[in-house]
């Protein structure tokens, strides 16, 4: 139960956090140094292209660590922070560009500014 009810909150807190028009998205800090962009996004630019890493990219490896290896370290292993990173992968799963990871900087400056979020369309993605 716990998995399910911090799973629903993590869901909104990203939802509310990573859209683009977002007014808390526009209120975060950022943080960058160079061709590096740690906070709101994380972000690496290399000849005019920028490499996004999506929040449920950086979730997922993090998530099976817990799973698999991470049995032994208590913290990995709350349901809480399980249900956690659970709504923060399914949440980032729903944008239209989920699983883009390389852009062109010109488009991904205007995608930023447009993001397309589709609800539950990802799983024709998937499926």
């Amino acid at each position: 139960m716990e998995t399910l009810i911090s799973g629903a909150f993590s869901f909104v807190v990203f939802h509310l956090a990573t859209r683009p028009r977002s007014k808390i998205n526009k209120k975060l800090p950022r943080a960058k140094l160079k061709r590096f962009e740690l906070f709101p996004r994380f972000n690496v630019e290399a000849k005019n292209r920028i490499f996004h890493f999506h929040h449920w990219m950086v979730l997922s490896p993090i998530y099976l660590f817990a799973q698999t290896i991470g049995k032994d370290l208590g913290i990995l292993q709350s349901n809480i922070l399980q249900g956690f990173m659970l709504g923060g992968i399914v949440q980032g799963l729903m944008y239209e560009d989920s699983l883009k990871f390389i852009h062109h900087e010109r488009e991904y400056h205007k995608k930023i500014k447009a993001s397309s979020y589709h609800g539950f369309r990802f799983l024709k993605k998937i499926f």
